[in-house]
């Protein structure tokens, strides 16, 4: 086999151009002729008739499965590049080194079933731009008539042909089956080369990635659409407002699910999602502190129905009530207005109002007769923190003692107390009380009412004596007299000597003890040879009737204040 028989059948195989410099407009006219001439003179020369163009046939051409469609647009492209050398290189430069990807797809034209036959007077036709336009016309034509007979060839070939492209192997080269095309007659399309080095080039296209939208992107319309059935825009647009179909138990189970401030917001939607959104039972519990309150603020929140209501550290503005508000009865059970800041007569107003008080805080509150006397009309009122409240006289104290038969845990610690106030608490405090906290009455309460206390309270099991500095070891002979007692501090009581702490290891029920200030390190280790079954200092702070203990502020008594 010649060379050039050898680069032909090589030029085949491969099916892809080679590249070499752009022909000059001086050698125009031999390179266009020789382009023409390498088509006419190919190896792959097959008979005009369609008949002919079997599949064997088709495969030595190396077109193997491919439909017409590809066919024929492989062949515009081969004209579209002869048409594009022809008018690029009138204007190329002499000297320019440039290649031409397309220049040689003329030798492509084998896929053809027939040949071209071309004047080889190209010098002549390559003059004017005229004659150019009057071949490229012709050879178009004569293209879509062989492609037409190529596909009625095929066509026949499917039907009649037992051998069908759906029982053959799939050629590699093959991109499009024509099992479902070979009777239809498309129009051409320019597709791009079917060669291997073009297949591995023109990959299929993947769909583009969706843009991922964030919450704040636009979304043009033409990108954007809702689906609605019939049935769905016939709803929409009837004005028929469905939420008045809905019962206000159903709403009311939705409501409950919202945020308070979305509750507010919707409020403002309709009269009767205002009636709905102050419905008592989505108002259970509410978690306002370390909040400034706005004036008439309090009243609105009352009235809403709270049950569990914490105001810890808060500011009320006054008037927390406006001047002329009608009675109305809080359903308030537990309150925390623990160093709240509100006025005695906004304090004064709230508690009025409240009649079904469970647990009650007022530390650092200042108190006087008429709210001591509104506390104690709430005959349930379990747990009472006044730790650190102003303005508690006997008369008060004694009222509150003898009107609170339920209280079971009190805490008037640093209060200030006198005498006679002391005496009081002792003396009218109920028996039920099992949680007692009296620190800080210096000098003002003595081993008498702590006697008085054994007799009135003897069920007691928690009992803070801190601060007590008028107290002898005569009192700790009286805190023996307690049969339940787990809980005892003592701490700073200095007339208390340490030999009366090993005295109280005789009790059976006294799990802790606390003497913080009282002994020094040795004879505190003395002391806890001695009794080793008891918890020694403990606990720092006292937990009597304390809405919070430790860091715990979502809750007061254990219970939630947010939902």
């Amino acid at each position: 086999m010649s060379s050039r028989k050898h680069r032909g059948h090589e030029n085949m195989e491969n099916l892809c151009p080679v590249t070499r410099k752009r022909a000059t407009s001086k050698n125009l006219a031999v390179g266009a002729g020789a382009v023409l001439c390498a088509t006419k003179t190919s190896l792959y020369e097959h008979t005009s008739s369609p008949s002919a163009l079997t599949y064997e046939a088709l495969e030595e051409m190396g077109v193997g499965m491919l439909d017409s469609e590809e066919s024929s647009s492989s062949a515009m492209s081969a004209l579209s590049a002869i048409a594009l050398v022809v008018s690029t290189s009138a204007t190329s430069d002499d000297n320019s080194n440039e290649t031409t990807p397309h220049a040689n797809v003329a030798r492509m034209s084998h896929q053809q079933p027939q040949r071209l036959s071309v004047s080889s007077t190209a010098d002549t036709t390559l003059d004017s731009s005229e004659s150019n336009t009057t071949i490229v016309d012709d050879v178009q034509q004569k293209l879509q008539a062989l492609a037409q007979a190529k596909r009625s060839a095929l066509g026949s070939e499917c039907s009649s042909n037992s051998n069908s492209p759906s029982k053959r192997t799939r050629n590699p080269l093959a991109a499009v089956s024509c099992n479902n095309q070979c009777d239809s007659a498309a129009p051409l399309n320019m597709q791009p080369s079917t060669s291997r080095q073009a297949l591995r080039q023109h990959k299929k296209p993947t769909a583009a990635p969706t843009p991922h939208l964030g919450p704040n992107s636009l979304v043009g319309k033409e990108s954007f659409f809702v689906y609605r059935t019939a049935a769905m825009s016939a709803h929409i647009n009837s004005g028929i407002n469905y939420f008045d179909k809905l019962s206000d138990e159903i709403l009311l189970d939705i409501f409950k699910w919202l945020p308070k401030k979305t509750l507010l917001r919707m409020a403002t939607v309709s009269r009767r999602f205002n009636r709905c959104s102050r419905d008592e039972t989505l108002w259970t519990r509410l978690d306002l502190g370390l909040r400034t309150l706005c004036p008439a603020a309090l009243e609105q929140i009352v009235r809403r129905g709270v049950l569990v209501l914490r105001l810890a550290q808060a500011n009320i503005q006054e008037p927390a009530f406006t001047p002329l508000v009608s009675e109305f009865k809080s359903r308030l059970q537990y309150l925390d207005l623990s160093m709240t800041s509100i006025s005695r007569v906004s304090l004064r107003t709230l508690v009025s109002q409240c009649r079904q008080l469970k647990k009650l805080s007022l530390e650092n509150a200042e108190l006087n007769d008429e709210i001591c006397a509104e506390i104690a009309k709430n005959k349930s009122l379990e747990a009472l923190n006044l730790t650190m409240a102003s303005g508690l006289t006997a008369r008060s104290v004694r009222l509150m003692m003898e009107s609170l038969k339920n209280l079971s845990s009190l805490n008037i610690s640093w209060t200030d107390l006198s005498a006679d106030a002391v005496t009081a608490l002792v003396t009218h405090i109920s028996p039920n009380v099992i949680r007692l906290n009296v620190a800080g009455c210096r000098r003002v309460l003595f081993d008498s009412h702590v006697r008085s206390l054994q007799t009135r309270c003897p069920q007691l099991l928690e009992l803070d004596l801190s601060d007590c500095n008028s107290l002898t070891p005569a009192a700790i002979e009286a805190i023996m007299q307690f049969q339940m007692l787990e809980y005892l501090s003592v701490s700073r009581c200095y007339l208390i000597p340490a030999a009366s702490f090993i005295e109280l290891k005789e009790m059976s029920s006294l799990t802790y003890l606390d003497i913080f200030g009282m002994l020094s390190d040795g004879a505190m280790e003395a002391l806890e040879q001695q009794m080793p079954k008891m918890g020694i200092n403990k606990f720092i702070h006292s937990s009597v009737s304390r809405p919070t203990v430790g860091s715990r502020r979502t809750s007061i008594w254990g219970l939630r204040t947010r939902d």
